[in-house]
């Protein structure tokens, strides 16, 4: 096992909000928000220059970053339009073309890239939704080591996540995705019986759905990609619950086997409903 010390981690946020009658005004919001969020303590406290910004690239600049990019542990996070193909393909729109999703996966031993773009078969769709709170909650920790750690003890693997489900429609607000800002929202109120213990992707996508759901929404997230055996946190929980009120989130997934929850105990702190 490679020494926590010297582990190696990238994230790349990419935002194509589109133009014209489909400009997605979210996806700038989207990008800010999940930049803050992983140089916060329960993100991971990533430093400034482990994450590269790209705003509106076209197809050879995203490519090309994705492939020149290698580290212990790569994250690819994409806020903009996509489609699904006659074929099925999961089709995300760069600014001259579009791409598969797939194409975000690079020879890094362990990837996640979580998507927030539609999957329907026509034009690209936008809604207002109502807006989640932006608060992202930080507590003092060696939180950098935490997370590293939790990269060099996992196994080798990739998974990208989408937003929502196939032939569905992904909304965006000017606050942001409706998917993100419930990711997130979830993310920073992971309850453990642990300070700073790694929640997984998985754990912090059980409980997505009941937030949509309570704001409206029935997007429901979905794993589309699986490789290996990926457990690199995606947040670090806390013991204390937020508003000083336990609330216990529930409630099954589309896909329930492959979204269960990983950490014994974990529940979700009371939102700020």
């Amino acid at each position: 096992m490679k020494n926590f010390e010297s582990i190696t981690r990238k994230a790349i946020l990419i935002g194509c909000p589109g133009g014209n009658d489909n400009f997605l005004s979210g996806v700038r919001k989207d990008l800010e928000n999940m930049s803050r969020f992983l140089q916060s303590n329960k993100g991971g406290a990533w430093t400034r220059n482990e994450i590269i910004v790209l705003q509106n690239p076209n197809s050879f600049e995203a490519l090309n970053l994705v492939n020149q990019t290698t580290a212990d542990y790569i994250f690819v996070y994409f806020s903009g339009h996509g489609f699904s193909s006659l074929n099925n393909s999961r089709m995300l729109m760069l600014r001259d073309q579009a791409i598969a999703d797939c194409d975000l996966l690079n020879d890094s031993p362990r990837q996640l890239v979580i998507i927030d773009a539609c999957r329907n078969y026509s034009a690209p769709g936008l809604s207002g939704v109502p807006e989640f709170d932006e608060h992202v909650d930080h507590f003092e920790s060696a939180a950098y080591e935490v997370f590293s750690e939790g990269i060099a003890c996992s196994p080798e693997g990739k998974l990208i996540v989408h937003a929502t489900q196939p032939g569905r429609y992904s909304y965006d607000s000017p606050s942001g995705g409706y998917f993100t800002q419930a990711l997130l929202h979830v993310a920073t109120r992971m309850k453990t019986e642990e300070h700073y213990s790694p929640c997984t992707v998985n754990s912090v996508l059980y409980h997505v759905p009941n937030v949509l759901k309570r704001n409206r929404n029935n997007q429901i997230p979905n794993i589309t990609y699986r490789s290996g055996d990926l457990t690199v946190p995606f947040a670090l929980g806390s013991v204390s619950a937020l508003g000083g009120t336990k609330k216990e989130v529930g409630g099954e997934l589309v896909g329930a086997a492959i979204l269960t929850v990983l950490l014994i105990g974990v529940i979700v702190a009371a939102s700020s409903n």
